[in-house]
């Protein structure tokens, strides 16, 4: 029986042909290698203080994107209580000449209505935000510890600089 290892795949058999020796695929393991891309290969650190750079880039487009979250979340309690407090006008019945309207205050059911003073700035501050999200998940999946603490860094900072203020 032969045991021939190199001919199973995924094995590197040391063979420079082979596609499992080409590539410079992203490592599946946590490194700490300075030199790991964030984004682009042209955002790729050579130094220590350029990685230092991209770190501190990440922790601040961390707390930006807590800040935003917590706007976000600020601005939706302030529009709902705004719906609340609309009043509906609904038309009564004409005495002597005169028209009268009853304003009720009772409160609407269901969603509100669509406004251009509510509506698109709610799409792009998720818009925003859902890209600042992702921006911070492919820097996580570089797999490089600095950057992976550098996120969650960040994260805690905004936390304690502005989640109070978006409940």
């Amino acid at each position: 029986m032969s045991h021939d290892h190199s001919s199973m795949a995924g094995v590197d058999s040391g063979d420079d042909a082979s596609p499992s020796s080409s590539h410079s695929a992203m490592p599946m393991v946590f490194q700490w290698v300075m030199q790991t891309p964030i984004y682009s290969y042209a955002f790729t650190p050579s130094s220590t203080s350029q990685y230092v750079g991209a770190l501190i880039f990440l922790i601040v487009l961390s707390i930006i994107y807590r800040a935003l979250v917590a706007y976000k979340s600020h601005k939706e309690s302030a529009w709902r209580e705004e719906e609340k407090a609309r009043k509906v006008i609904i038309a009564g019945q004409f005495n002597d000449d005169k028209a009268s309207a009853d304003v009720s205050t009772r409160e609407i059911r269901g969603a509100a209505p669509w406004r251009w003073s509510v509506d698109p700035p709610r799409a792009l501050l998720s818009t925003v935000n859902t890209g600042l999200h992702y921006l911070l998940m492919f820097a996580v999946m570089t797999l490089n510890v600095g950057y992976f603490l550098a996120v969650l860094f960040g994260i805690f900072i905004g936390d304690l600089m502005f989640a109070r203020y978006g409940h």
